[in-house]
């Protein structure tokens, strides 16, 4: 149908990657409300950790599953 990209489906998609657009936008909205009807709850920047991600994402997300491959071949070598 048309309206899948929304959300509006009878059935899930066979991949694992669907996000309908209506329910996580509503979460986006209500975020952008409370950040502007109380920004004393906001303060200052960023945790480090999290602004390191941010800046290098695609770098991590590329890196991340080789390394935990990796990891998992070198339990498997345990067992």
């Amino acid at each position: 149908r048309w309206t899948n990209w929304v959300g509006f489906v009878t059935h899930k998609p066979v991949t694992e990657d669907y996000a309908p657009l209506l329910p996580w936008f509503g979460v986006m909205l209500l975020g952008f409300v409370v950040t502007r009807a109380r920004p004393h709850l906001w303060r200052g920047e960023a945790p480090r950790p999290l602004a390191v991600l941010g800046r290098w994402s695609l770098s991590f997300y590329m890196v991340h599953q080789p390394v935990l491959i990796g990891l998992l071949m070198g339990l498997q070598q345990l067992r």
